[in-house]
């Protein structure tokens, strides 16, 4: 098969494009959303005179929303390589098999690499 049958036409990569743009949208707005939350609780803890039992709630909620930062910050990163995939023509191309990943799989999981494999 030659290069361009191996790969989703202008017009597809335009719809994954504007998915994926969509998810970096609703990633960022939550990552504003939980460091501006951050702040605010690193703040009013400082000012505050807490027991120690609420205090660890805090840190506990901390551990949490930093845990959710990263896995936030890492789907990001994913999607921003997705985006240069599209640019260079090789999104939704397997990298394992080298055919086109199902057009299904990739508006379900859009930073997919791979294809299901099929048995």
């Amino acid at each position: 098969m030659s290069k361009n049958e191996m790969q989703y036409s202008p017009e597809k990569l335009k719809n994954f494009k504007s998915i994926i743009d969509d998810e970096i949208k609703i990633i960022d707005n939550e990552l504003v959303k939980l460091k501006e939350e951050r702040e605010n609780q690193k703040e009013k803890l400082a000012h505050t005179n807490v027991a120690f039992n609420q205090s660890s709630k805090h840190f506990q909620q901390q551990a949490k929303n930093k845990q959710v930062i990263s896995r936030l910050q890492r789907k990001s990163r994913e999607l921003h390589s997705a985006l240069g995939r599209i640019e260079d023509k090789s999104y939704g191309v397997c990298e394992r098999t080298g055919q086109l990943i199902q057009e299904g799989r990739l508006k379900a999981k859009p930073t997919a690499r791979f294809d299901i494999l099929k048995k």
